[in-house]
């Protein structure tokens, strides 16, 4: 054991994230109002004592704080036996934590009566007197350390690591560049001793794919860093990995760049030392790294922790805050579900089912040696040092973004969580790095402008299925595509708009026109705006002839995902004349689907313009419904019959208990998307009810009612002890 136990603080591990970029956090700060650390409300409740083995300002307490907080605004976490609690974060005094050794601030926060500790964090930390001490005290020990080694001596099964081992993000990095990139001259570069294992990791990610390392260079200390540069200058091989301090993965992507080399340069730390300004902006572009947690990271439950943390604390969060706050979850899960007793905490750690929380997926379950988690997210560095998270791995594994993180789309029937920071209105905040603003409602309308992520546009209006959306541009009005930025506030309240009758507008004088005709998709109505699967629908196609002559018969056709063809055809337009076509059809399964319409299908118009006749759209299908309600508030002790007339679960104010036979589970997949097959007896088998740290905004449940209908529900706020859900019952 003591062996094990050795290999335990080998590498250092640095601290991730500093202070947030100054121009998100205005932009996500001015968007939503500041979340109130809530002080515990006047209550007789007991208290729980959390340790955390850090300081009290640093990001992974804030992370822990922010949990904490909520927990408590909502009533605190109740125990089986009734009893209810507030959590309490307490951390060793600042003259002890300065010591050397943890030893002495470890006993301080057992003699505080804590039932858990969170931290230390840092992998160096972990050396042998450390890890004999924290599993001395019979407490659980929750840490984001990295380090792969860091659980095998625990004999008692103590420690949990809140992220993933270091050998996943070796390998999901290794991953993408061969598989996604597809590169095979990958030279590796170390700068340190620490570095070695990640190294190996990687170099072990290439083997598994046939390739070995186009060179391996060590550079420890930074001593003959420049005979690299000349070495990896003269093999010029099309990527570069390297791993140590932030100022040697600078000085070497400078000095390969002032030379010529134009390849991918990937750094492990990349979001860490651009923050730190030792990655400046003008070589940043482009730089690959990887991490357990990035706040562009589009999920649901991703974007509800980063406006709740910058609204906390004013600056962006970091991975070490993403994984205590998810750590302080997954404790209040254990407490639920076996009690308040360290030893009933540990029991509840080990057997808890697996929890979607902010990184992903956490279950003890689900790995070996204390692991809850084997996700890594591959990023890329924007030209002023921002993250775009470009893939999801879990377990080396591919996950396709949309799978595991969907981008939250705006629905049909829209109902969006009350902000009221924001004002009266609806909002949307744009989400991508770059967006164009149109003059129309589809991609055949010219392009304005352009918007940028993290940008705030005020909602003007809409088209009837909610897929374009008018802005307020620059005083003027503008169309976006709503499915590249989120919505906030009331979308109900905005008018619906037809689309501009003159898509792509000439620009020249008419006699440019010239003789011949030219036919634009003007735009496409859809009966209903939702397509019911295996129902008929109809789509109402206008299209407009903008040439200077006049058009003959012509076909319009229309696709689903490049199936489900179907076409019309209209009898000839005259220069400036537009005409409709009424095509009919039905649509398979349920989701988003990408309808094209494109005029003069068959080519049968020799056209001024052969490039500009279709319009592409996105179109969600639906499945049909007995009953759909939306924002519905229930207040505690509220009990609720979705359709039928028998109840099917009881809201306390705090959990969901099933009633009558009622089934209920979380689903993975959007509410707009959610069809009667997602909802099923393997997946949705839960009688008993869904805790508190599952019935937050967002999260998406299906429900098998007393009567056996199928259904679906969406948390879409919650305050205190009153929630809003929207839901509907399938036919």
């Amino acid at each position: 054991m003591e062996r094990q136990i050795q290999k335990r603080g080998r590498y250092l591990f640095r601290q991730w994230y500093g202070l947030g970029l100054a121009v998100v956090v205005a932009l996500v700060a001015a968007l939503f109002a500041p979340l109130a650390l809530a002080a515990p409300t006047a209550q007789d409740d007991a208290v729980v004592r959390v340790g955390y083995l850090g300081e009290a300002t640093d990001e992974a307490a804030n992370g822990a704080r922010l949990t904490i907080s909520q927990i408590n605004s909502a009533g605190g976490v109740t125990a089986p036996d009734g009893t209810s609690y507030r959590l309490e974060l307490v951390m060793p005094s600042p003259e002890v934590l300065a010591s050397t050794a943890l030893d002495e601030a470890i006993e301080e926060l057992v003699q505080q009566d804590v039932v858990a500790i969170f931290g230390p964090n840092a992998n160096a930390s972990f050396d042998e007197l450390t890890v004999e001490k924290l599993v001395d005290t019979r407490l659980p020990i929750l840490t984001a350390a990295t380090e792969n080694a860091l659980t095998s001596g625990d004999l008692e099964g103590q420690v949990f690591r809140l992220r993933a081992p270091e050998e996943i993000y070796s390998e999901a990095l290794a991953a993408y560049m061969v598989d996604q990139l597809g590169l095979t001259e990958i030279a590796l570069v170390q700068a340190d001793v620490e570095s070695t294992e990640p190294l190996v990791n990687f170099a072990a990610a290439l083997g598994q794919a046939e390739l070995e390392p186009a060179d391996q260079v060590q550079i420890p200390s930074g001593a003959g860093l420049d005979d690299a540069v000349i070495d990896l200058g003269d093999l010029n091989p099309e990527a570069i990995v390297m791993w140590g301090p932030p100022q040697y993965a600078a000085s070497l992507l400078r000095q390969m760049r002032d030379g010529g080399w134009t390849g991918q340069f990937a750094y492990r730390l990349a979001d860490e030392a651009a923050r730190g300004d030792d990655l400046p902006g003008e070589i940043a572009d482009g730089v690959l790294g990887v991490t357990s947690w990035a706040y562009s990271y589009t999920s649901g439950a991703s974007q509800i922790f980063l406006r709740d943390y910058v609204s906390a604390f004013g600056e962006v969060p970091g991975p070490l805050s993403v994984a205590l706050y998810d750590g302080v979850w997954l404790l209040r899960a254990a407490i639920v579900s076996q009690g308040v007793e360290p030893d009933e905490i540990l029991a509840g750690l080990t057997a808890s089912a697996a929890q979607s929380l902010v990184q992903g997926t956490l279950s003890a379950s689900a790995y070996e040696n204390g692991d809850l988690i084997h996700t890594a997210m591959v990023y890329e560095l924007g030209p002023w040092g921002g993250v775009n998270v470009l893939a999801l791995y879990i377990d080396g594994q591919f996950v396709a973004l949309d799978e595991e993180a969907p981008i939250v789309e705006t629905p049909a029937s829209p109902v969006t969580t009350p902000n009221p920071a924001i004002g009266e209105g609806a909002y949307a905040v744009v989400t991508t790095t770059a967006l164009n603003v149109r003059s129309g409602p589809g991609f055949n309308f010219d392009q304005i402008g352009e918007v940028q992520q993290g940008d705030i546009l005020e909602i003007l209006g809409a088209v009837a299925d909610y897929s374009w959306l008018v802005i307020n541009y620059q005083g003027g009005i503008g169309w976006i595509k709503a499915e590249f930025a989120n919505v906030t506030g009331d979308l109900g309240s905005i008018p619906i708009l037809q689309s501009p009758a003159t898509p792509t507008p000439a620009v020249t004088a008419p006699p440019a026109l010239g003789s011949q005709p030219d036919l634009l998709v003007e735009s496409v109505v859809l009966n209903p705006a939702q397509p019911v699967p295996n129902q008929p629908f109809a789509a109402t196609v206008t299209v407009r002839n903008a040439g200077g002559g006049a058009a003959g018969r012509f076909a319009v056709g229309l696709t689903f995902d490049q199936a489900n063809y179907i076409t019309g055809f209209i009898e000839g337009l005259a220069s400036g004349q537009s005409g409709q076509v009424q095509l009919s059809s039905t649509v398979v399964g349920t989701g988003t689907a990408q309808m094209i319409v494109t005029a003069d299908q068959s080519n049968e118009v020799a056209e001024s313009n052969e490039t500009n006749n279709s319009f592409t759209q996105a179109v969600q299908s639906s499945a049909a419904t007995l009953a759909e309600q939306t924002n519905i508030q229930l207040a505690a002790g509220t009990q609720f019959d979705l359709y039928g007339g028998t109840v099917d679960f009881t809201w306390d104010g705090y959990n969901i208990a099933m009633e009558n036979g009622a089934r209920m589970g979380v689903l993975g997949v959007t509410y707009e998307a959610a069809s009667p097959n997602d909802v099923n007896d393997s997946t949705i088998n839960n009688s008993v009810g869904i805790g508190s740290n599952q019935v937050q905004p967002g999260t998406v449940f299906g429900v098998i009612t007393a009567e056996g209908n199928k259904a679906v529900a969406r948390v879409e706020n919650r305050q205190d002890q009153t929630v809003w859900i929207s839901y509907k019952v399938f036919q």
